[in-house]
């Protein structure tokens, strides 16, 4: 397995750590094989640390194929995230499709607070998450404006054990260098809205930090 593929993996299984309630943060440590050797998280005081552990260890098993001892999962309770950084991460709020006269087109809308960012993609014969991928990184584009640039470098289905997600990779470039990003999202919904979804999730890990640095 590939570096790349190593990494592809550690995200999914990063990502299924975070739909169990009250965790805030995950974070994989694996060998060369890629076995986890260590699950570190940040979780919610509302929850007793044992129902937490029991559910990591649960979701990555039936639904990432992976038995984990539960003395390899630390786990850290804190207060709840503050909302001024939440406030900095950007939600999906539209995915829509159409085919009209001008052929099949996907605009995808983001939000930060107030603010709403829209991007349009128009394509023949591309399947509709790469149209809703392209249209993501317009709207992403116009959010960070001449803070940096987000680029499309693959989107890519692919099953993981019983799950079937989208892969997103891309490049973040800015004053001449660039930086490699991931993002993943399960497929329970249209594939333009998971797709969409994908590139999200990878871009806001960059995100966050970015809007929280002044222009120029």
């Amino acid at each position: 397995m590939t570096a790349e593929a190593f990494q592809s993996r550690q995200e999914v299984l990063e990502q299924l750590i975070y739909q169990v309630r009250g965790v805030h943060a995950a974070r994989l440590i694996t060998d060369p094989q890629g076995q986890i050797n260590e699950v570190h998280v940040v979780g919610t005081p509302q929850r007793s640390p044992k129902q937490i552990v029991r559910d990591i260890e649960s979701i990555l098993y039936v639904r990432g194929g992976v038995r984990l001892d539960h003395r390899k999962i630390s786990l850290v309770q804190v207060a709840e995230r503050a909302p001024h950084a939440a406030a900095r991460r950007l939600q999906l709020v539209e995915v829509t499709a159409r085919s009209d006269g001008a052929g099949p087109s996907v605009s995808v809308g983001l939000a930060l607070q107030e603010q709403r960012f829209e991007g349009l993609e128009r394509g023949s014969g591309e399947p509709w998450s790469a149209l809703a991928a392209s249209a993501t990184i317009y709207a992403l584009n116009a959010a960070v404006g001449p803070r940096g640039n987000f680029r499309l470098e693959h989107l890519q289905r692919q099953s993981l054990g019983t799950l079937e997600i989208f892969l997103a990779h891309l490049s973040f470039v800015l004053d001449g260098g660039f930086e490699s990003l991931l993002g993943v999202s399960v497929v329970r919904e249209d594939e333009a809205t998971v797709a969409a979804r994908a590139v999200l999730d990878a871009a806001n890990r960059r995100v966050e930090r970015l809007l929280g640095e002044p222009l120029g």
